[in-house]
């Protein structure tokens, strides 16, 4: 097979058929199968699911997983994955995307010719943008110690000093990056035999970070793809967007868990201190200036309530770090791999 494809779903059961549905259009050229895994939503989207898709339509291409329970984003990916690398002819490449995002015409084209192009990368990333054309971060840098001040102070001096360890880059044109948004991932099938699969302790956030770090550690390149367009939507599942809603406890712990495991707790302790310093320049400038734009209620009180609770907890195990077994997968390395 040429190219799989995963999509989660999480009570946003037309988005998923939407989404399904567009990036079956646009694997027309190739052999493909899409699966949607449905994590466990407990309302009526495996109904409308096995409705839009039943066994056999659209040649077989698309098919409906149920996850069995809601074990996070990471977990509902890695129920897609294995799924398909169990496969007689599974294959080569895996595409990980959205519910709510519909590749843009002539995308999956330019990701796969940039995949067969370059044999060094193992994960590729696209450029994502809201439906109105909007442009949305795509490529990154892995977050570190001064990160963490420069993203929660938003003082321009600040910024200015710290411009080499913004966390979000906007290249105009293809480059090598640290990691790229699960929004749209393309990630080549050896890859999940040298880096492993995505950690199911992160619940949400942060899981593709972590991935593309230990993509990296692997010895494979991560890509930014540019004219490779996503259409986003954004938080649908999560609301993430309304930020006159707390911040969930799931996005702290994945944070933490982020910044112990690669880094040790001394370390994310430091992130720690570096993003409340920050968080509270900010708000003293927010005051001195009279400025009414809004905060997510009892942000600083709950990170600081959650740093204090965990700061000499270690991370939990990352059970979900074990390379799949050959049988599963090749275990062939980047040098190893062939155009």
């Amino acid at each position: 097979m040429d190219i799989a494809a995963v999509i989660v779903n999480y009570r946003t059961a037309q988005a998923a058929i939407e989404a399904a549905l567009t990036l079956h259009a646009e694997l027309a050229l190739y052999e493909h199968k899409i699966l949607i895994v449905d994590n466990d939503s407990k309302d009526d989207s495996l109904a409308r699911l096995r409705a839009a898709f039943p066994p056999g339509a659209y040649q077989g291409c698309i098919a409906i997983i149920e996850a069995g329970h809601n074990g996070g984003y990471g977990y509902g990916i890695n129920v897609g994955v294995r799924a398909l690398l169990a496969e007689h002819n599974p294959p080569r490449y895996v595409h990980i995307l959205n519910p709510d995002a519909h590749a843009d015409p002539g995308t999956m084209q330019r990701l796969v010719s940039f995949m067969d192009g370059c044999p060094a990368a193992g994960l590729v990333g696209s450029t994502v943008h809201g439906p109105a054309g909007d442009v949305q971060a795509h490529a990154f840098r892995f977050p570190t110690l001064w990160s963490e001040i420069e993203g929660t102070a938003h003082w321009g001096p600040l910024t200015r000093v710290l411009k080499e360890h913004q966390v979000a880059l906007y290249p105009e044109s293809s480059t090598e990056v640290d990691w790229v948004p699960g929004t749209s991932m393309l990630v080549r099938r050896e890859v999940f035999s040298t880096a492993g699969l995505f950690d199911e302790g992160f619940f949400l956030y942060f899981e593709e970070v972590d991935f593309a770090k230990r993509v990296k550690q692997a010895g494979w390149k991560v890509y930014y793809v540019a004219d490779a367009g996503i259409s986003h939507i954004g938080s649908l599942a999560t609301g993430m967007a309304d930020e006159s809603r707390p911040m969930p406890g799931y996005w702290f712990q994945a944070r933490r868990r982020y910044f112990v495991k690669h880094h040790g707790r001394l370390y994310g302790a430091a992130c720690d201190a570096a993003w409340l310093s920050g968080h509270a320049l900010y708000l003293t400038k927010k005051h001195l200036t009279r400025r009414t734009d809004g905060v997510r209620p009892h942000l600083w009180r709950d990170f600081a309530r959650y740093t204090l609770s965990n700061v000499w907890k270690d991370a939990p195990e990352a059970e979900q770090n074990a390379r799949l077994p050959r049988s599963a997968s090749s275990s062939l390395g980047p040098a190893a791999v062939s155009k």
